[in-house]
């Protein structure tokens, strides 16, 4: 993505919280023509010593899994908040309105998870992330309907090869702009502009 030195990070950190707030993904790869295809789906950054993952599963109906399967690397793209930036916060009236967000993009290999315990496993993963109380009731459900169910996705495993997070949060103005712009959009009644007013602080702090 385009990324200009002002708003380019390498914070390891930020990028595993943007995924942690953010979790729901853009998975981009080909389809059987080469065409990009994009499937929306919510991904869990596992991190280990020889590097991070993410993990997933999509519904076996999805012809995507079986394209993605056949290559080499894909595109997960994981959008931040966003919010309207007015030129009323700056100093002088020659400037214009915009937009701070931040957006990671990730590429890496997949790895198809099929096995049913493997699934099951993975499952426990991403429901102990996302609902951790519903763990119990999924191990009580009846065993034939958790063996349909796990039939009909397929898991899989993003091997991390590299990662770009793009976080344009008016580092490029002045302090006193980017004060001004962070009270408002703490103000605001949007939960997205309050979001990037705490994405905001944490760049200045």
């Amino acid at each position: 993505m385009y990324l200009p030195k002002h708003f380019k990070s390498t914070d390891f950190e930020h990028a595993l919280r943007l995924v942690a707030e953010h979790p729901l993904a853009l998975l981009v790869g080909p389809d059987a023509q080469g065409q990009s295809f994009g499937s929306h789906l919510p991904l869990v950054a596992v991190t280990g010593d020889d590097g991070w993952v993410l993990e997933g599963h999509m519904a076996r109906a999805n012809p995507h899994w079986g394209w993605l399967s056949q290559q080499v690397s894909l595109l997960a793209i994981f959008s931040g908040p966003g919010a309207y930036v007015s030129p009323s916060h700056y100093d002088s009236v020659q400037n214009v309105p915009t937009w701070n967000y931040a957006a990671l993009h990730v590429c890496g290999d997949i790895e198809l998870i099929d096995d049913p315990a493997d699934k099951d496993a993975l499952l426990k993963r991403l429901i102990g992330r996302f609902e951790p109380g519903y763990a119990e009731q999924w191990r009580g459900l009846d065993e034939d309907y958790q063996r349909k169910l796990l039939g009909a996705i397929v898991g899989f495993r993003i091997r991390v090869t590299r990662w770009e997070l793009k976080l344009k949060m008016s580092q490029n103005r002045a302090a006193t702009e980017r004060q001004r712009i962070r009270e408002a959009l703490a103000g605001s009644a949007r939960d997205e502009d309050r979001a990037a007013a705490e994405w905001m602080a944490r760049l200045d702090s």
